[in-house]
């Protein structure tokens, strides 16, 4: 049997250490070690060797290189992302200088977020890489992906990315012209295009380019597959490959794999007998939002005698060997990285499958030790002062035992090549604002752009738990009116008034109807309950509200004043309640709201949690400052900043604008 015990980086499937160290007991076998090491150069065998002494798991090991004293190890800290990337750029084509292509050289990370991060910058360097990253993020994808989802998502929103590319160059205006005559008229968009005569105040340029759109869809309907749809399109109709043929350039490489990557997709969904778009759509979003894409990233066997950069996580690199390995972000909560809980425990008849702390460290020793050892010649190491915003980085603790043999140089800080600004008019200074759609732009600037400016909204089915929720809070108003009116309703009249609602709005034949039925049925139950045993007053509509100048909009979702005049602004929660739902801008705003309505009253804010029946009081708490966040918006606004910047971005596949969004997560 053939073992390192410093290379034992699947614990999780069974292969510890300790199979191996209890090897020569079970078998009665003797134990031999390997003392010539016959891959690498003697700087990168004395670089792991030296880490191998200071392993806590499975410390020591010596070797001699049999292959002498060739290549080098380096080491460099730059101060960003963008410097760390020139760096490894530049540690590439040193390489390359010294006589290794491409294609005998890795980038190796310890995770698919991080050479997403790294790989991002390096491609914008120009640098060719075996890699795709997140496929459904490329810029060409999202083009490809926003011309499947014309006519297969409701409202045909694709059509203003399609029509804006170079090769109909139709201004975003006419696009939405057409998509508010298609749903003026009641028409699809591919029905629209047909009939662009009837359309007015298409500019002559925009009336050019759709035509030529038109043109190269003609034939296409509801039931035209991914497959068909883009393997007509590329090859047969459009011009779309040509400059990414005629460039022959690392950029344009990367980009027609992708696009293989993706017809390669379109092709096994038709295999599979799912041919529709709406379902690849569906499909996509899915795994982005699972963040499941991790089988897309890899390129496919056909391209992979591209003379490329090869880059892999540590995991797969294991049984491999690259003349130069560029190992990067070697940096605290990176490598190591920070050990997760544990989800999904062993049964108790495989004990030994449990991952102690201990157990964690020790693989990401071997971890370290892999990505080392995988080097014939040359080995980089590097990492960033900063990889977010709001945190630095220091170095790897792993870093500190061959600091000697590769001590740090420093990088300085590189610009990236810059994108075209986005350019869009300021849509002009207003007094008034709705919170909704403040909130919406502190969300994403761009989304508030596809929504509140371009009118790209409610164009995707509501969610079931949205439908719920709104089921659940018309009832409510309902309720009031009939408290207010003087005619208190009961459980049953209330329960009624949510059929009603559930007819007309509710997520009538979902999986889990049945679950949200009973769901909203308590929480109306339990709403009567509280609606009778109140004895004061309610107060119904819209608040303006002036913060920093300018005036805000707010409908609370209760306000109830008891008999003592005491005033009760709740904001309704259908959910669980949240540690971070108290540090809500919106809750600021209300009460600067109910100051100004009800000078000298107390006022209590409170969060009411329909499930529980729990009134949380929501103190003052940094209002100034969370009130900013509103006039920051307001001031942005009006300048025209648009730019996509998700305040989460794991929300991005939910957006109803994602095909059409320009951001790329990890680059922009």
């Amino acid at each position: 049997m053939v073992a390192d015990e410093r290379q034992s980086i699947y614990r999780f499937r069974g292969a510890a250490p300790s199979n191996v160290q209890r090897f020569v007991a079970e078998f009665s076998g003797a134990r031999r070690s390997l003392g010539v090491n016959y891959r690498s150069g003697s700087p990168v065998v004395q670089a792991f060797a030296t880490f191998a002494a200071n392993m806590q798991g499975s410390p020591g090991g010596s070797w001699t290189a049999q292959r002498g004293s060739v290549g080098a190890i380096r080491q460099i800290v730059a101060p960003t992302v963008p410097a760390e990337a020139a760096a490894i750029r530049d540690h590439i084509e040193q390489a390359r200088a010294n006589g290794i292509p491409y294609s005998e050289q890795v980038i190796l990370a310890r995770s698919h977020l991080t050479l997403a991060r790294i790989t991002g910058a390096l491609e914008q360097l120009g640098v060719p890489l075996l890699y795709l990253g997140d496929l459904f993020e490329r810029e060409e994808i999202r083009d490809l992906l926003a011309l499947i989802s014309i006519d297969a998502e409701p409202g045909g929103i694709g059509l203003v990315r399609v029509a804006q590319l170079p090769e109909y160059g139709v201004i975003k205006a006419d696009a939405l012209a057409v998509i508010k005559w298609a749903e003026t008229n009641h028409v699809r968009i591919l029905d629209a295009l047909r009939r662009l005569s009837e359309i007015p105040g298409l500019t002559p340029q925009g009336s050019a380019g759709l035509e030529r759109l038109a043109q190269q869809l003609d034939g296409f309907g509801p039931g035209t597959s991914p497959w068909t749809l883009l393997t007509t399109w590329l090859f047969e109709r459009s011009a779309y490959l040509t400059p990414r043929l005629t460039a022959n350039d690392a950029k344009a490489q990367q980009q027609l794999v992708a696009i293989y990557q993706l017809l390669k997709v379109c092709g096994e969904m038709a295999a599979d007998g799912d041919s529709t778009r709406k379902h690849m759509l569906a499909r996509v979003r899915r795994i982005e939002a699972l963040n499941d894409d991790r089988m897309y990233r890899a390129v496919a066997s056909e391209a992979s005698d591209l003379n490329g950069v090869r880059v892999l996580t540590v995991h797969g690199s294991k049984g491999l060997e690259f003349k130069a390995v560029h190992l990067p972000a070697l940096a605290t909560r990176y490598m190591p990285a920070n050990r997760q809980g544990v989800r999904c425990p062993p049964p108790p008849s495989l004990p030994h499958l449990a991952i102690r702390p201990t157990d964690h460290e020790a693989e990401e020793e071997c971890l370290f030790f892999v990505a080392l050892s995988r080097a014939r010649d040359f080995l980089f190491l590097s990492r960033s002062e900063r990889y977010s915003a709001s945190q630095t980085a220091s170095a790897s603790k792993f870093l500190s035992p061959i600091t000697a043999l590769a001590p740090a140089a420093r990088r300085n800080d590189t610009a990236l090549p810059l994108r075209p600004p986005r350019s869009l008019a300021p849509p002009g200074v207003r007094s008034l604002y709705q919170e909704r759609e403040l909130s919406l732009y502190i969300q994403c600037p761009q989304r508030y752009q596809f929504e509140a400016l371009d009118g790209l909204r409610a164009i995707r089915d509501d969610s079931p738990y949205v439908r719920f929720h709104r089921c659940v809070f018309r009832t409510i108003g309902w309720l009031e009116t009939q408290r207010a009116a003087g005619t208190p309703s009961d459980h049953p009249a209330a329960l009624a008034q949510l059929a009603q609602e559930w007819a007309a709005r509710g997520p009538t034949g979902h999986g889990f109807e049945a679950y949200y039925r009973a769901s909203a049925e308590t929480m109306i139950t339990s709403m009567v309950d509280v609606i009778a045993a109140e004895t004061g007053s309610y107060d119904q509509g819209e608040w303006i509200v002036d913060v920093g100048g300018k005036q805000i909009a707010i409908t609370p979702d209760r306000v109830v004043i008891a008999t003592d005049g005491t005033v009760h602004v709740q904001r309704i929660r259908t959910g669980r309640k949240t540690k971070s739902d108290p540090a809500n801008r919106i809750y600021a705003l209300l009460r600067r709201g109910a100051a100004a309505r009800y000078p000298g009253r107390p006022v209590v804010i409170e969060a009411y949690y329909l499930a529980t029946r729990e009134a949380v009081p929501i103190p003052p708490n940094k209002d100034d400052k969370l009130l900013e966040e509103y006039t920051d918006a307001i001031a942005d606004i009006e300048r025209g900043a648009f730019a996509p910047a998700p305040e989460d971005a794991r929300r991005c596949p939910n957006c109803q604008c994602y095909f059409i969004c320009g951001f790329v997560q990890g680059v922009s």
